[in-house]
C-alpha cells in the first residue's frame, strides 16, 4: 500500500452515527462502494420512510452532479455522501429553493470547523477555496464541493434526496478539472469522519432555520456568496444567455441579475446550465 493510499483511512460508521447522534439524521450508513448515493437514498425514499437517512460512500462509480454530469474520485478521497429531508413545506415554491443554498452553507460551517480554511460559496451551491495559482472560476477560487439536490416523493411524503461531494485528499493529478481543488492542496490535512460528522452537524443546525427563518439564512448566504458584485454570463436552456451583473439573492434563493439595459431578470438554480463570472 503506497502512502496516499495509507493517508485515506475508512470511515467508521459506528464513531459518524455516534458523533451526530441527537442531531436530525436518525440513521446512518458507510458502504465501501457504490454507483451513486443520491440514486440510492433517492430509491429508497421511493418505497419506505428514509427521511434523516445518511448514506456515505468510500466510492462511487457513477457520482451525479447537475445536468447528469457524472465524475468518479479514487476511493476514500472525497467526502461523498447524500441525505434524506423531509420537503414537504406550506409554501414550496419560496422554501426548497433554499435546500441546496443552505446545505452550501453547512459545507462552509463544517470545513471552518475542521480547519483554518475560508470557504465562500458561488451560487447556487459550488464550495470554492482560495488558491494561488492554477485555474480558476473567475472569481479567484477553485471548487472544493458540490451539492445536487433531487426530490422525490414516496410513503412519507415528499423527500429531498440532498447529495454532498467534498475533495479531501485528491492531488493535482487527480482533479477532475483544473477549476478544482482538495483540502489537502489548499493545505488542510482533515480527517474525512471528522468533516462528515461536522458538516451533517452543521446542516441539521441550517435546517432547524428552514423553512421558518429563510431571512436568517438568506443574509448568511449573501454574505459568503462571492458571486454577487461580479459581471456574469448565465447559460439558459436553448442556448439562451442573460448578461449583466449579479446583484442579489431574493426571498426564494434565485440570482438576481441586472441586464445592460437595467433590467432585473431573477434566476432559479433550476433553470440555468452554467453560471461564469466574466470581469
Amino acid at each position: 500500500m503506497n502512502s496516499q493510499a495509507e493517508h485515506r483511512v475508512p470511515v467508521d460508521e459506528n464513531a459518524l452515527r455516534e458523533a451526530v447522534a441527537g442531531t436530525y439524521w436518525r440513521s446512518v450508513r458507510v458502504v465501501e462502494e457504490t454507483g451513486s448515493t443520491n440514486a440510492d437514498l433517492s430509491a429508497l425514499a421511493a418505497t419506505s420512510d428514509c427521511v434523516g437517512s445518511v448514506l456515505v460512500a468510500e466510492y462511487q462509480s457513477a457520482g451525479r452532479g447537475r445536468y447528469t454530469r457524472h465524475w468518479e474520485s479514487p476511493p476514500r478521497s472525497q467526502v461523498a455522501m447524500s441525505v434524506a429531508v423531509a420537503a414537504d413545506v406550506a409554501d414550496a415554491q419560496a422554501a426548497l429553493g433554499w435546500l441546496p443554498l443552505l446545505t452550501g452553507l453547512a459545507v462552509v460551517d463544517g470545513i471552518r470547523e475542521v480547519s483554518e480554511l475560508a470557504p465562500v460559496l458561488k451560487w447556487p451551491n459550488d464550495v470554492l477555496l482560495p488558491a494561488p495559482g492554477g485555474t480558476t472560476d473567475g472569481i479567484g477560487g477553485r471548487k472544493v464541493a458540490g451539492i445536487l439536490a433531487e426530490l422525490t416523493r414516496g410513503p412519507s411524503g415528499t423527500v429531498a434526496v440532498i447529495g454532498i461531494g467534498i475533495n479531501v485528499s485528491l492531488t493535482e493529478a487527480e482533479l477532475p478539472v483544473p477549476t478544482a481543488i482538495s483540502l489537502d492542496l489548499a493545505g488542510a490535512e482533515v480527517n474525512r469522519q471528522d468533516l462528515a460528522a461536522a458538516v451533517l452537524t452543521a446542516l441539521s443546525r441550517r435546517l432547524q432555520q428552514w423553512p421558518q427563518d429563510l431571512d436568517g439564512l438568506r443574509r448568511d448566504y449573501r454574505d459568503l456568496c462571492v458571486t454577487l458584485g461580479h459581471h456574469v454570463l448565465v447559460q439558459l436552456p436553448l442556448d439562451e444567455q442573460l448578461e449583466g451583473a449579479a446583484v442579489e439573492i431574493d426571498s426564494t434563493g434565485r440570482v438576481v441579475v441586472e441586464d445592460v439595459a437595467g433590467k432585473r431578470v431573477p434566476v432559479a438554480a433550476g433553470d440555468v446550465t452554467h453560471l461564469r463570472v466574466t470581469d
